[in-house]
This record gives structure tokens, sequence and C-alpha cells, in this order.
């Protein structure tokens, strides 16, 4: 009797475990690679990276003013050379206003850190609401 509790403990020990393991792969899901992104690869990045991801607008700060993203940081094309050292740590989104500033900002960026990783621009347009919220076309 003892030995198949022991068993049976076993068992479920070992079931308990495959089931964590299967939870802990789906839930690490892997980044896309470096580079652009489309509106709806960056739409579920955000998604899925929440407050870890930071977002970088390289817009002026007349645009900036006048419409952004809810916590981005202004760092405009014009001189991101320049303020490198202002870049968030960890995964990085840049927006602009059509994605060729973005893009811009993205290469200057990658030839100064050509190590970096987790460095997306957005390839498509930011529309804003009145609401302050906000989507990607």
């Amino acid at each position: 009797m003892q030995r198949t509790l022991n068993r049976h403990g076993l068992y479920a020990l070992m079931i308990a475990l495959f089931i964590s393991l299967c939870g802990l792969a789906h839930a690490a899901d892997p980044l896309p690679k470096s580079g652009p992104l489309l509106p709806e690869k960056a739409k579920a990045l955000i998604a899925s990276q929440g407050k870890k991801l930071a977002i970088v607008d390289v817009r002026t700060q007349k645009e900036y003013d006048t419409n952004h993203i809810k916590g981005a940081k202004l760092i405009p094309v014009e001189v991101i050379e320049q303020n490198l050292d202002k870049l968030p740590e960890g995964p990085v989104l840049i927006v602009c206003r059509t994605g060729r500033r973005a893009g811009i900002a993205y290469d200057i960026i990658m030839k100064a850190q050509p190590q970096r990783q987790n460095l997306w621009y957005l390839q498509g347009t930011p529309v804003y609401h009145p609401d302050g919220t906000w989507e990607f076309l």
C-alpha cells in the first residue's frame, strides 16, 4: 500500500512538473527580430511587453506636444546621435509620423550600438484620437 501511494505521488509530481514547463514555454514567446515592425506586429509587441517596452518618439517637440503615445519618451531624430545615452535600457519601439524618421533613428542607433537587441521601429503611421487613445495604420 505504501509503495502504491509513493508511486502515485511520484506520478502526480511528474505531471505537475510537465504542466508547469509547458506553461513556461508558452509564456516566454520569443520577441520579433530587431528592425521594422508592421502595425499589427507593433501592437502585439506592445500588448505582450507592457511596461517593459519603452516607446521613443523621434518627431519634433511641436509634433510631440500636439499628440503622442502616453509614456513615450521624446528624442527627436535630429539629435538622437548626441543623445544615445538617453535611450532607455531594454526593449524599445521607435515611432514617428510615417515610419521614415523612425527608420533613420533605428539606423543611427544600430550603427553606434551594433550589439543592441530588442530595438524596433514602427513601419506605419500612429493615429491619435481626441480621447488620448491611438492606433497604428
